[in-house]
């Protein structure tokens, strides 16, 4: 019994140049096809933001802090918040999130205990899985004396 490469073999040895030319654009065209339709099944990630923090929403030790989900994805969000530092290195322990399933658009977090007079920084973000997302951009405030 043949296999599928000596069947086609056999049949490109029968046929002349120009219809060579033709089963190898046509088998060129099919590949490019199933390749495309594989990458639609491709994780898509979700697209945040940071908004700036107003000047109202900020105490001596708290902040009302806002992000924005602009896209889902595809991919399962587990978890979405505002991750807060004093610097521009984040640590994911100061969170402060929802673990509801999310929509699109303007979320706000109440962030408490913070020490007075203190820069801070912070940025939107999603868990999936064991992996966060974050938006590209983060903003910072200072809170009140």
């Amino acid at each position: 019994m043949k296999n599928a490469y000596q069947k086609l073999t056999d049949l490109f040895s029968t046929m002349r140049p120009g219809e060579k030319l033709i089963m190898a654009i046509y088998i060129v065209l099919t590949l490019t096809l199933s390749l495309t339709t594989c990458t639609e099944d491709s994780e898509i990630l979700p697209k945040l933001n940071t908004l700036e923090v107003i000047d109202t929403d900020v105490t001596s030790t708290t902040a009302t802090l806002k992000g924005e989900i602009l896209s889902l994805g595809n991919m399962k969000i587990i978890e979405y918040g505002i991750e807060y530092s004093k610097s521009t290195i984040f640590s994911p322990s100061l969170t402060k999130g929802f673990a509801t399933a999310p929509v699109t658009g303007v979320y706000q977090v109440e962030v408490t205990n913070l020490e007075p007079n203190t820069l801070y920084y912070y940025k939107a973000y999603v868990l999936i899985n064991t992996a966060n997302v974050y938006s590209p951009n983060y903003a910072h405030f200072t809170t009140k004396q």
